[in-house]
């Protein structure tokens, strides 16, 4: 396993993401929203495909102007280190989908759920 994660992310116009680095390729697809990285000029609106291949750090933005918050799925291989900075950036934390796995079982128990319904989906 490559530690590789699916996910949709929800994120408030002006807001960002932290810098982060890329080990493997990842791919997205707008739903809501506009975006765009702080190192690069071009907009993601919504039908937006991208492909980024691996070994870029960027910071993801929700433009000020976007109508309504982000909604964007990406599938990423491998995982996401993620920079104190963003240039010259040294580590500061670490995401894959085993990291997002368990975060995922502390919500489940903390809330009261059963966390078999979750491992259920695990493939």
């Amino acid at each position: 396993m490559s530690g590789g994660f699916s996910v949709v992310v929800k994120v408030l116009p002006g807001a960002a993401l932290g810098t982060h680095y890329h080990i493997g390729a990842v791919r997205g697809f707008t739903i809501r929203g506009q975006w765009r990285y702080l190192e690069h000029d071009w907009v993601a609106k919504p039908g937006t495909f991208m492909y980024e291949p691996a070994g870029e750090a960027q910071t993801l933005v929700i433009t000020d102007d976007s109508p309504e918050p982000g909604l964007i799925f990406f599938a990423v291989e491998g995982c996401l280190i993620y920079l104190d900075k963003a240039v010259d950036g040294g580590f500061a934390a670490y995401e894959d989908g085993f990291t997002a796995l368990e975060l995922a079982r502390k919500y489940y128990c903390e809330d009261g759920l059963d966390v078999r319904k979750l491992d259920a989906l695990v493939r």
